[in-house]
């Protein structure tokens, strides 16, 4: 009677025939070679994944509050082929000295809502504008007037997303931006959206568009 030791598997081999260290051996060569194919796909992966952040960083580049080197009036806005729709009353927007609601067409786009409030200066704009912007638009926005800081206008600041009674009330402005001395509340479903309707109108006032 034969007793197969470690040295004895090795030496002679499984009793089935097969050899042990044959068998880790081929396992090994089929680890590598996994390993060379795996290798260079993470490595693509992972290139793929940082070009999607860079397009991300970039969009990310606008510049939501700034000031400007003078004092903008409603000629630099309709200069931009912006169309006046309707003049608010201001009574009520603390420091603004005018308010209207208008039509423009951002590139390849169909033509969307903005609301322009003119202050007197930048810092007036910071100080007395925030509060009423940020209570006009986005996901938190005041659609009632009961409800809102400035009752004017605030029907044209909210949009019925779906038909028939199945029809929500949303906000119409996803966000804001503040260009020297103006407050611009910009169209779109979410703050970035909003943003990205912003950025080529900005760039429009400030001469800066194509």
């Amino acid at each position: 009677m034969k007793i197969f030791g470690f040295s004895s598997l090795s030496s002679y081999g499984h009793p089935d025939g097969s050899n042990p260290r044959q068998k880790i051996q081929s396992k090994n060569r089929f680890s590598t070679l996994i390993s060379l194919i795996a290798i260079p796909a993470a490595l693509a992966f992972a290139i793929g994944c940082g070009g999607g952040t860079s397009d991300e960083s970039a969009s990310a580049t606008f510049v939501k509050i700034s000031d400007f080197e003078r004092v903008l009036t409603l000629e630099d806005i309709t200069s931009t082929g912006w169309k006046k729709g309707k003049t608010y009353d201001v009574e009520g927007l603390d420091g603004a000295e005018s308010a209207y609601v208008g039509f423009w067409s951002p590139p390849d786009l169909d033509s969307l809502n903005y609301e322009i409030r003119i202050y007197p200066s930048h810092q007036v704009a910071l100080e007395k504008g925030v509060p009423f912007a940020e209570d006009a638009s986005g996901e938190g926005a005041s659609l009632n007037a009961e409800d809102a800081l400035w009752d004017e206008g605030v029907r044209d600041r909210r949009i019925i997303v779906g038909g028939g009674s199945r029809g929500s009330q949303n906000p119409r402005y996803g966000d804001f931006v503040i260009l020297g001395n103006i407050v611009i509340l910009c169209e779109g479903r979410t703050p970035e959206h909003s943003l990205d309707q912003c950025a080529p109108f900005v760039a429009q006032i400030t001469g800066e568009g194509a």
